[in-house]
């Protein structure tokens, strides 16, 4: 005879069961908010593209804002904090080849969404905040690789942490990385090597 499953593997199965449900609910959201836009998707459209109800999406995500807020989060626009080879490589290249491969992989997980963002903040409160949290992030970032170089010795002498921190926001910022893609039509990959390439003429050209 099969026994009862005991109150721990029910937990676990319930939290399995809740996890899938909001990996499927932020899925669809991010296709439809990609798809149409902010303001003309609304969380009814998501459940159903979800195929759930509208009380889970409710329930789980509060509000358009929020649920438009893990949908950036989990593209990892502002990014996840730098780890690895970006501030622990022990030459200059390594630590360069992560920050580019950072903002390859940003462009193309999150781009879409942020160009989303851009058009959106300027009539939507709520996600002109949503966009100022993932530029405040990723400027931070920038920041922590650019002052951990300093303070490692691998910086040219005439070049400082901050303006590190300024070249790498105007190349690879959110909006830097909304304009290359919607404006100009550029891939990932032209976005790595520009970035490599720039970079690189910066830091030896001062």
């Amino acid at each position: 005879m099969t026994s009862a499953a005991t109150p721990a593997a029910k937990s676990g199965l319930r939290r399995e069961q809740v996890a899938l449900t909001e990996r499927r609910v932020l899925e669809a959201a991010t296709g439809l908010f990609i798809e149409r836009g902010y303001v003309a998707t609304s969380l009814l459209a998501v459940a159903e593209a979800a195929g759930v109800s509208p009380r889970t999406v409710y329930v789980r995500f509060h509000s358009k804002a929020r649920l438009f807020e893990r949908c950036l989060e989990t593209s990892a626009v502002g990014g996840q904090p730098l780890v690895g080879p970006a501030l622990e490589g022990l030459i200059l290249d390594q630590r360069l080849d992560a920050i580019v491969e950072m903002g390859r992989s940003t462009m193309e997980r999150s781009a879409a969404l942020l160009g989303v963002a851009a058009q959106a903040a300027a009539v939507e409160p709520e996600i002109a905040a949503v966009e100022r949290v993932a530029m405040q992030r990723a400027l931070g970032d920038f920041r922590a690789f650019a002052e951990r170089l300093e303070s490692d010795g691998l910086l040219p002498r005439a070049v400082t942490a901050a303006a590190v921190t300024d070249i790498l926001w105007v190349l690879a910022g959110p909006r830097a990385i909304v304009s290359l893609t919607t404006d100009r039509g550029w891939t990932p990959a032209r976005f790595a090597t520009w970035l490599d390439v720039t970079l690189r003429a910066f830091l030896r050209g001062r």
